[in-house]
């Protein structure tokens, strides 16, 4: 019986396949070329828009490029462009110095999702919208 039992094991350590040999990782597999890593984003043109106020719905009743000081700027998105409710959206308003002046997140909830900032460096303004961390839309106005 030991006899056995010797045979048995001498023949299970001879089958061990032993351990996996590491394979090559090609890290730059799933990266696009495009020389600096960003990849481009087409926004749909309507996705948002910028107006001085907006309607019992919150879509943009004065539309608007410029602005005043002290004014209140108006961002709306409306829902049809292939958001859902519940969707996160989040919004970044940078001055034309490269810093954010104001930064916004709301739930999709209606037909139209608004944000608003008071105007108050004059100089233009790019206004970035994300749906779930990815731009959808890119608003321009200047605060005079």
């Amino acid at each position: 019986m030991l006899a056995t039992a010797l045979v048995l094991l001498t023949v299970a350590g001879c089958n061990r396949q032993g351990p996996d040999v590491p394979h090559a990782v090609d890290d730059n597999k799933t990266v696009d070329e495009y020389g600096d890593g960003v990849q481009p984003v087409t926004v749909n043109p309507d996705a948002a828009k910028a107006g001085a106020a907006v309607d019992g719905q919150g879509a943009i009743s004065t539309p608007a490029q410029e602005f005043a000081v002290g004014q209140t700027i108006y961002i709306s998105v409306p829902t049809k462009f292939g958001r859902k409710q519940g969707e996160r959206l989040d919004v970044f308003w940078f001055h034309d110095d490269g810093r954010t002046r104001k930064e916004d997140r709301k739930v999709i909830a209606g037909a139209y999702t608004v944000f608003e900032m008071i105007a108050k460096d004059p100089g233009p303004y790019n206004v970035e919208v994300d749906a779930n961390d990815r731009p959808i839309a890119l608003v321009q106005f200047t605060i005079k």
